[in-house]
């Protein structure tokens, strides 16, 4: 799904997206060649595997609080307001 950014839903969209990007394409020290599995991402924040896997998913609006952004942000060692860009994937 596409959200406009008048649609509150835009914004779990594009936060989802980058997370899964830097998810992905990240060098933290807990990835191995850049990529980092959503159990593994969920095992060092402390969260559910479900709750990562809805957070990346397009068919369900997952919402989240700004302290799990904040745990996902730390692990990835990405600054939490990176998941806020728009990019072109």
């Amino acid at each position: 799904m596409n959200f406009s950014p008048e649609d509150d839903r835009y914004i779990y969209e594009l936060v989802s997206k980058n997370i899964k990007y830097f998810r992905l394409h990240n060098n933290s020290k807990y990835s191995s060649y850049g990529k980092m599995t959503q159990e593994v991402l969920a095992e060092k924040c402390d969260l559910s595997h479900s709750l990562i896997s809805n957070i990346e998913s397009k068919k369900v609006q997952q919402s989240f609080s700004i302290a799990v952004l904040y745990r996902i942000s730390r692990v990835l060692e990405v600054d939490i307001k990176e998941f806020f860009v728009e990019r072109n994937f």
